[in-house]
Protein backbone atom coordinates (compact mmCIF):
# COMPACT_ATOMS: atom_id res chain seq x y z
CA UNK A 1 0.00 0.00 0.00
CA UNK A 2 2.69 2.93 0.90
CA UNK A 3 4.85 1.67 -2.35
CA UNK A 4 0.93 2.58 -4.19
CA UNK A 5 1.19 5.77 -2.41
CA UNK A 6 4.66 6.77 -2.86
CA UNK A 7 4.12 6.26 -6.42
CA UNK A 8 0.97 8.18 -7.17
CA UNK A 9 2.62 10.74 -5.44
CA UNK A 10 5.08 10.66 -7.29
CA UNK A 11 3.27 10.98 -10.39
CA UNK A 12 1.35 14.08 -9.28
CA UNK A 13 4.94 15.56 -8.40
CA UNK A 14 5.88 15.34 -11.79
CA UNK A 15 2.55 15.94 -13.61
CA UNK A 16 2.53 19.22 -11.15
CA UNK A 17 6.15 20.30 -12.77
CA UNK A 18 8.29 18.49 -10.41
CA UNK A 19 11.73 16.92 -11.66
CA UNK A 20 14.06 14.50 -10.41
CA UNK A 21 17.24 16.49 -9.66
CA UNK A 22 19.93 14.07 -10.69
CA UNK A 23 22.37 13.83 -8.04
CA UNK A 24 23.42 10.58 -8.54
CA UNK A 25 27.24 10.83 -8.79
CA UNK A 26 27.41 13.46 -5.82
CA UNK A 27 27.72 12.04 -1.70
CA UNK A 28 24.43 11.61 -0.06
CA UNK A 29 23.04 14.38 2.23
CA UNK A 30 21.57 13.42 5.08
CA UNK A 31 18.76 15.55 7.00
CA UNK A 32 17.63 14.56 10.18
CA UNK A 33 14.64 15.14 11.31
CA UNK A 34 12.89 15.08 14.37
CA UNK A 35 9.12 14.87 14.90
CA UNK A 36 6.52 13.53 16.75
CA UNK A 37 3.80 12.99 14.11
CA UNK A 38 2.43 9.09 14.66
CA UNK A 39 -0.38 6.95 13.22
CA UNK A 40 -2.08 8.74 9.81
CA UNK A 41 -0.23 11.77 10.16
CA UNK A 42 2.87 9.53 10.38
CA UNK A 43 2.57 7.25 7.87
CA UNK A 44 1.80 10.20 5.53
CA UNK A 45 5.12 12.39 6.13
CA UNK A 46 6.79 8.82 5.89
CA UNK A 47 5.13 8.38 2.20
CA UNK A 48 6.50 12.47 1.46
CA UNK A 49 9.95 11.87 3.15
CA UNK A 50 10.47 8.54 1.01
CA UNK A 51 9.04 10.56 -2.80
CA UNK A 52 11.18 13.36 -2.01
CA UNK A 53 14.63 10.79 -1.18
CA UNK A 54 12.96 9.13 -4.60
CA UNK A 55 13.02 12.42 -6.66
CA UNK A 56 16.65 13.71 -4.81
CA UNK A 57 18.86 11.35 -5.12
CA UNK A 58 21.90 13.31 -3.41
CA UNK A 59 19.58 13.96 -0.62
CA UNK A 60 17.65 11.50 2.65
CA UNK A 61 15.52 12.87 5.13
CA UNK A 62 16.06 10.70 7.90
CA UNK A 63 12.97 10.96 10.21
CA UNK A 64 13.55 10.16 13.94
CA UNK A 65 10.32 9.98 16.11
CA UNK A 66 10.43 11.42 19.28
CA UNK A 67 7.33 10.18 20.25
CA UNK A 68 5.39 13.20 22.80
CA UNK A 69 6.00 16.78 22.02
CA UNK A 70 7.13 16.95 26.06
CA UNK A 71 9.67 14.25 24.92
CA UNK A 72 10.79 16.51 21.93
CA UNK A 73 10.98 19.80 23.94
CA UNK A 74 12.76 17.90 26.06
CA UNK A 75 15.05 16.47 23.75
CA UNK A 76 15.88 19.65 21.72
CA UNK A 77 16.87 21.70 25.34
CA UNK A 78 19.33 19.38 26.10
CA UNK A 79 20.54 19.07 22.54
CA UNK A 80 21.58 22.64 21.91
CA UNK A 81 25.01 21.76 21.04
CA UNK A 82 24.17 18.56 18.78
CA UNK A 83 21.08 19.49 17.38
CA UNK A 84 19.07 17.70 14.11
CA UNK A 85 19.03 19.82 10.98
CA UNK A 86 15.51 20.23 11.36
CA UNK A 87 13.10 19.78 14.06
CA UNK A 88 9.44 20.30 15.02
CA UNK A 89 8.72 23.35 16.82
CA UNK A 90 6.29 25.31 19.04
CA UNK A 91 6.54 29.33 18.47
CA UNK A 92 7.63 29.64 21.93
CA UNK A 93 10.81 27.11 21.22
CA UNK A 94 11.79 28.74 18.20
CA UNK A 95 11.15 32.55 19.68
CA UNK A 96 14.14 30.60 22.59
CA UNK A 97 15.69 29.31 19.99
CA UNK A 98 15.37 32.50 17.74
CA UNK A 99 16.93 34.91 20.39
CA UNK A 100 19.84 32.21 21.59
CA UNK A 101 21.24 32.58 17.58
CA UNK A 102 21.11 28.64 16.66
CA UNK A 103 18.76 28.40 14.13
CA UNK A 104 18.98 29.87 10.49
CA UNK A 105 15.82 31.44 9.25
CA UNK A 106 14.35 29.59 6.11
CA UNK A 107 13.86 33.75 4.61
CA UNK A 108 18.02 33.50 4.25
CA UNK A 109 17.46 30.26 2.32
CA UNK A 110 14.76 31.98 -0.15
CA UNK A 111 15.82 34.27 -3.24
CA UNK A 112 13.17 36.78 -4.45
CA UNK A 113 11.06 34.58 -6.65
CA UNK A 114 10.18 32.05 -4.17
CA UNK A 115 9.81 34.49 -1.32
CA UNK A 116 7.32 36.41 -3.42
CA UNK A 117 5.97 32.94 -3.88
CA UNK A 118 5.24 32.11 -0.56
CA UNK A 119 4.13 35.27 0.86
CA UNK A 120 1.48 35.68 -1.76
CA UNK A 121 0.21 32.21 -1.34
CA UNK A 122 0.21 30.95 2.17
CA UNK A 123 -2.08 31.96 4.39
CA UNK A 124 -1.16 35.45 6.14
CA UNK A 125 -1.77 33.96 9.32
CA UNK A 126 0.77 31.38 8.81
CA UNK A 127 3.28 33.70 7.60
CA UNK A 128 2.69 35.66 10.65
CA UNK A 129 3.22 32.53 12.95
CA UNK A 130 6.26 32.22 11.72
CA UNK A 131 7.86 35.66 11.77
CA UNK A 132 9.86 36.66 14.24
CA UNK A 133 11.91 40.67 14.57
CA UNK A 134 10.79 40.81 11.36
CA UNK A 135 12.01 37.49 9.57
CA UNK A 136 10.57 34.43 8.47
CA UNK A 137 12.30 32.08 10.75
CA UNK A 138 10.37 28.77 10.15
CA UNK A 139 7.39 27.77 8.46
CA UNK A 140 4.12 25.88 9.16
CA UNK A 141 4.18 21.99 9.47
CA UNK A 142 0.80 20.27 11.16
CA UNK A 143 -1.45 23.17 11.49
CA UNK A 144 -5.14 22.96 12.30
CA UNK A 145 -8.52 24.77 13.13
CA UNK A 146 -11.06 23.60 15.87
CA UNK A 147 -13.93 22.07 14.42
CA UNK A 148 -17.36 21.03 15.62
CA UNK A 149 -18.67 17.22 14.67
CA UNK A 150 -22.13 16.56 14.96
CA UNK A 151 -25.08 13.86 14.75
CA UNK A 152 -26.97 15.26 11.43
CA UNK A 153 -29.95 12.37 12.36
CA UNK A 154 -30.42 13.77 15.77
CA UNK A 155 -29.98 17.44 14.75
CA UNK A 156 -32.34 16.99 11.94
CA UNK A 157 -35.03 15.20 14.16
CA UNK A 158 -35.14 18.20 16.53
CA UNK A 159 -35.60 20.39 13.52
CA UNK A 160 -32.51 21.38 12.52
CA UNK A 161 -31.19 21.33 8.77
CA UNK A 162 -28.08 23.38 9.43
CA UNK A 163 -25.44 23.46 12.77
CA UNK A 164 -25.68 26.85 14.55
CA UNK A 165 -23.76 29.37 13.28
CA UNK A 166 -23.92 32.18 16.60
CA UNK A 167 -23.06 30.78 20.45
CA UNK A 168 -26.75 32.07 21.17
CA UNK A 169 -28.42 29.80 18.50
CA UNK A 170 -25.74 26.97 19.77
CA UNK A 171 -27.46 27.20 23.36
CA UNK A 172 -30.47 26.60 22.54
CA UNK A 173 -30.09 23.63 20.61
CA UNK A 174 -27.97 22.42 23.55
CA UNK A 175 -31.20 22.65 25.34
CA UNK A 176 -33.06 21.12 22.72
CA UNK A 177 -31.53 17.97 22.11
CA UNK A 178 -30.81 17.28 25.36
CA UNK A 179 -33.52 15.31 26.47
CA UNK A 180 -34.58 12.23 29.21
CA UNK A 181 -36.47 9.48 27.28
CA UNK A 182 -37.60 7.53 30.13
CA UNK A 183 -38.83 10.33 32.06
CA UNK A 184 -36.79 9.05 35.20
CA UNK A 185 -35.52 12.53 36.06
CA UNK A 186 -32.23 11.78 34.53
CA UNK A 187 -30.30 12.93 30.86
CA UNK A 188 -30.41 10.22 28.87
CA UNK A 189 -28.69 12.19 26.05
CA UNK A 190 -26.93 15.28 26.01
CA UNK A 191 -26.59 18.13 23.67
CA UNK A 192 -22.77 17.87 23.96
CA UNK A 193 -19.75 16.94 25.97
CA UNK A 194 -16.23 18.78 26.07
CA UNK A 195 -12.81 18.76 27.84
CA UNK A 196 -12.00 22.19 29.27
CA UNK A 197 -9.47 24.04 27.50
CA UNK A 198 -8.05 26.71 26.49
CA UNK A 199 -8.16 26.61 22.83
CA UNK A 200 -12.10 27.25 22.35
CA UNK A 201 -11.58 30.10 25.14
CA UNK A 202 -9.22 31.59 23.03
CA UNK A 203 -11.70 31.34 19.95
CA UNK A 204 -14.50 32.83 21.69
CA UNK A 205 -12.68 35.78 23.57
CA UNK A 206 -11.30 36.95 20.54
CA UNK A 207 -15.00 36.53 18.64
CA UNK A 208 -16.26 38.83 21.34
CA UNK A 209 -13.56 41.78 20.64
CA UNK A 210 -11.45 40.43 23.29
CA UNK A 211 -7.53 40.05 23.28
CA UNK A 212 -5.17 37.75 25.39
CA UNK A 213 -2.06 39.71 25.65
CA UNK A 214 -0.70 42.87 24.82
CA UNK A 215 2.65 43.77 22.68
CA UNK A 216 4.29 43.44 25.65
CA UNK A 217 2.75 40.26 27.52
CA UNK A 218 1.01 41.96 30.04
CA UNK A 219 -2.38 39.74 30.24
CA UNK A 220 -5.65 41.28 28.97
CA UNK A 221 -8.30 38.07 29.52
CA UNK A 222 -9.77 38.50 31.77
CA UNK A 223 -12.06 41.10 30.51
CA UNK A 224 -15.72 41.08 29.75
CA UNK A 225 -14.90 39.65 26.65
CA UNK A 226 -13.58 36.77 29.14
CA UNK A 227 -16.34 36.56 31.06
CA UNK A 228 -18.85 35.68 28.06
CA UNK A 229 -16.51 33.29 26.55
CA UNK A 230 -16.58 30.85 29.85
CA UNK A 231 -20.38 31.89 30.19
CA UNK A 232 -21.14 29.68 27.85
CA UNK A 233 -19.32 26.41 28.95
CA UNK A 234 -20.58 27.65 32.70
CA UNK A 235 -24.38 28.22 31.07
CA UNK A 236 -24.26 24.92 29.55
CA UNK A 237 -22.73 22.65 33.00
CA UNK A 238 -24.75 24.30 35.50
CA UNK A 239 -27.52 26.01 34.36
CA UNK A 240 -29.10 23.96 31.24
CA UNK A 241 -27.27 20.94 32.19
CA UNK A 242 -27.44 20.03 28.20
CA UNK A 243 -23.52 19.45 28.47
CA UNK A 244 -20.64 17.93 30.62
CA UNK A 245 -17.27 18.31 30.82
CA UNK A 246 -14.75 15.12 30.27
CA UNK A 247 -11.27 14.24 30.06
CA UNK A 248 -8.92 12.48 27.56
CA UNK A 249 -10.66 11.28 24.76
CA UNK A 250 -14.24 10.44 26.92
CA UNK A 251 -16.45 13.28 24.96
CA UNK A 252 -15.37 11.73 22.01
CA UNK A 253 -16.33 7.94 22.98
CA UNK A 254 -19.62 9.20 23.78
CA UNK A 255 -20.48 11.34 20.96
CA UNK A 256 -19.61 7.57 18.67
CA UNK A 257 -21.60 6.25 21.63
CA UNK A 258 -24.69 8.07 20.70
CA UNK A 259 -25.18 10.03 24.18
CA UNK A 260 -24.06 13.38 22.92
CA UNK A 261 -25.25 15.14 19.77
CA UNK A 262 -22.36 17.33 18.60
CA UNK A 263 -18.39 17.66 20.31
CA UNK A 264 -15.92 19.89 19.29
CA UNK A 265 -12.49 19.18 18.53
CA UNK A 266 -9.52 19.87 16.12
CA UNK A 267 -9.99 19.40 12.17
CA UNK A 268 -7.49 16.61 12.26
CA UNK A 269 -9.77 14.70 14.66
CA UNK A 270 -12.11 13.50 11.06
CA UNK A 271 -10.11 10.70 10.59
CA UNK A 272 -9.97 9.04 14.01
CA UNK A 273 -14.00 9.59 14.00
CA UNK A 274 -14.08 8.34 10.46
CA UNK A 275 -11.99 4.90 11.78
CA UNK A 276 -14.53 4.59 14.33
CA UNK A 277 -17.38 4.02 11.68
CA UNK A 278 -19.71 5.79 13.08
CA UNK A 279 -23.23 4.61 12.68
CA UNK A 280 -25.00 7.63 12.39
CA UNK A 281 -24.89 10.39 9.51
CA UNK A 282 -21.73 12.67 10.48
CA UNK A 283 -21.37 16.16 9.58
CA UNK A 284 -18.71 19.02 10.41
CA UNK A 285 -18.86 22.96 10.94
CA UNK A 286 -17.22 25.51 11.99
CA UNK A 287 -17.08 27.28 14.97
CA UNK A 288 -20.53 29.81 16.05
CA UNK A 289 -19.91 33.06 16.26
CA UNK A 290 -19.91 35.65 19.09
CA UNK A 291 -19.92 39.53 17.84
CA UNK A 292 -17.83 38.01 14.85
CA UNK A 293 -16.05 35.31 13.25
CA UNK A 294 -12.51 34.38 14.88
CA UNK A 295 -10.55 31.22 15.35
CA UNK A 296 -7.14 30.42 16.71
CA UNK A 297 -4.54 28.30 14.73
CA UNK A 298 -2.73 25.40 16.60
CA UNK A 299 0.28 22.70 15.74
CA UNK A 300 3.98 23.22 14.91
CA UNK A 301 6.12 24.52 12.49
CA UNK A 302 9.42 23.40 11.32
CA UNK A 303 12.92 24.86 11.75
CA UNK A 304 16.36 24.24 10.68
CA UNK A 305 19.34 24.74 12.94
CA UNK A 306 22.66 26.31 12.09
CA UNK A 307 24.99 23.56 13.74
CA UNK A 308 24.34 22.13 10.41
CA UNK A 309 26.62 21.91 7.48
CA UNK A 310 25.58 24.42 4.57
CA UNK A 311 24.70 21.12 2.63
CA UNK A 312 22.61 19.87 5.23
CA UNK A 313 20.89 23.14 5.66
CA UNK A 314 19.96 23.67 2.02
CA UNK A 315 19.09 19.78 1.44
CA UNK A 316 16.44 20.64 4.36
CA UNK A 317 15.40 23.85 2.99
CA UNK A 318 14.24 21.82 -0.28
CA UNK A 319 12.85 19.34 1.71
CA UNK A 320 10.13 22.27 3.53
CA UNK A 321 10.02 23.77 -0.15
CA UNK A 322 8.68 20.03 -1.58
CA UNK A 323 6.56 19.52 1.28
CA UNK A 324 5.08 22.94 1.11
CA UNK A 325 4.42 23.02 -1.98
CA UNK A 326 0.97 23.28 -2.97
CA UNK A 327 0.48 19.85 -4.57
CA UNK A 328 2.07 18.06 -1.14
CA UNK A 329 0.11 20.43 0.85
CA UNK A 330 -3.26 18.98 -0.75
CA UNK A 331 -2.08 16.16 -0.23
CA UNK A 332 -1.30 16.10 3.26
CA UNK A 333 -4.12 17.84 4.28
CA UNK A 334 -6.21 14.72 2.25
CA UNK A 335 -4.28 12.31 4.30
CA UNK A 336 -3.74 13.59 7.81
CA UNK A 337 -6.60 15.83 8.24
CA UNK A 338 -4.29 19.12 9.04
CA UNK A 339 -4.45 22.38 6.77
CA UNK A 340 -3.10 23.29 3.68
CA UNK A 341 -0.97 25.92 4.40
CA UNK A 342 -1.35 27.19 0.68
CA UNK A 343 -4.53 29.10 -0.50
CA UNK A 344 -3.93 26.91 -4.23
CA UNK A 345 -3.88 23.79 -2.26
CA UNK A 346 -7.74 24.95 -0.99
CA UNK A 347 -8.59 24.88 -4.54
CA UNK A 348 -7.26 21.65 -6.16
CA UNK A 349 -9.07 18.12 -7.06
CA UNK A 350 -7.54 16.42 -4.40
CA UNK A 351 -9.32 19.05 -1.88
CA UNK A 352 -12.75 19.35 -3.89
CA UNK A 353 -12.63 15.78 -3.35
CA UNK A 354 -12.01 15.99 0.15
CA UNK A 355 -14.73 18.43 0.55
CA UNK A 356 -17.03 16.55 -1.46
CA UNK A 357 -17.05 13.46 0.88
CA UNK A 358 -17.14 15.06 3.75
CA UNK A 359 -19.79 17.45 4.42
CA UNK A 360 -18.62 20.50 6.21
CA UNK A 361 -15.25 20.28 6.29
CA UNK A 362 -14.78 23.03 3.32
CA UNK A 363 -15.91 25.39 5.49
CA UNK A 364 -14.05 24.28 8.49
CA UNK A 365 -10.94 24.74 6.47
CA UNK A 366 -12.06 28.45 5.26
CA UNK A 367 -11.94 29.68 8.53
CA UNK A 368 -8.41 30.79 7.74
CA UNK A 369 -9.73 33.38 6.46
CA UNK A 370 -10.74 34.60 9.94
CA UNK A 371 -7.81 33.47 11.93
CA UNK A 372 -5.34 34.78 14.33
CA UNK A 373 -2.68 32.90 16.67
CA UNK A 374 -1.36 32.74 19.87
CA UNK A 375 1.48 34.81 21.35
CA UNK A 376 4.72 33.52 20.58
CA UNK A 377 6.17 34.36 23.37
CA UNK A 378 7.99 31.40 25.48
CA UNK A 379 6.10 32.95 29.12
CA UNK A 380 3.07 32.62 26.77
CA UNK A 381 3.54 28.79 27.68
CA UNK A 382 3.28 29.23 31.25
CA UNK A 383 0.35 31.99 30.79
CA UNK A 384 -1.61 29.17 28.95
CA UNK A 385 -1.32 26.36 32.33
CA UNK A 386 -2.58 29.32 34.26
CA UNK A 387 -5.55 30.14 31.98
CA UNK A 388 -6.34 26.31 31.68
CA UNK A 389 -6.27 26.38 35.98
CA UNK A 390 -8.60 29.32 35.61
CA UNK A 391 -11.31 27.50 33.37
CA UNK A 392 -11.16 24.70 35.49
CA UNK A 393 -12.34 26.26 38.49
CA UNK A 394 -15.04 29.02 36.63
CA UNK A 395 -16.76 26.49 34.68
CA UNK A 396 -17.16 23.82 37.45
CA UNK A 397 -18.55 26.64 39.37
CA UNK A 398 -15.44 26.86 42.03
CA UNK A 399 -15.06 30.51 41.39
CA UNK A 400 -16.65 32.94 39.49
CA UNK A 401 -15.49 33.45 36.28
CA UNK A 402 -14.39 36.72 36.96
CA UNK A 403 -12.46 35.92 40.00
CA UNK A 404 -11.06 32.85 38.53
CA UNK A 405 -9.58 35.48 35.20
CA UNK A 406 -8.26 38.13 38.13
CA UNK A 407 -6.32 35.40 40.04
CA UNK A 408 -4.62 33.82 36.58
CA UNK A 409 -3.57 37.26 35.48
CA UNK A 410 -2.51 38.39 38.77
CA UNK A 411 -0.31 35.13 38.42
CA UNK A 412 0.77 35.11 35.30
CA UNK A 413 2.05 39.41 35.83
CA UNK A 414 3.89 37.79 38.67
CA UNK A 415 5.40 35.48 36.60
CA UNK A 416 6.24 38.06 34.09
CA UNK A 417 8.29 40.18 36.89
CA UNK A 418 10.18 37.28 37.92
CA UNK A 419 11.40 36.55 34.70
CA UNK A 420 12.20 40.64 34.22
CA UNK A 421 9.61 40.47 31.26
CA UNK A 422 7.53 43.63 33.18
Amino acid sequence: MKAKMIALLLTVVLIAGGCVNNLKDKETTTVTFWHVMGGPSGEALDIIADSFNILNPGIRIELISVGTYEALSTKLMASISNPPVMSQVYESWTSEFFSSGILTPVEDLMDSSYKADVLNDVYEVFIKDNTFEGKLVTMPFNKSVPAYFYNADVFEKHGYADFPATWNSFLQAMKKLTVDKNNDGNVDFHGTAFNINVWMFECRLLQYNGALADNSLNPLFNSEAGIKAIEIDRKMVIEDKSGYTTTGYQHQDDFLSQKVGTIYGSCVSLSFIMDANPPFRLKMAPVPTGDKNAVLISGTNVAIFNKATKEEQEAAYKFIQFFTSSEIQALWASKTGYLPVRKSSMESELMKEQFEKHEGLESVYRQLEHAYMEPQDKEWYIGRKLLGNALEYAVKGNKTPKAALDEAAEEFRKELKRNGKI
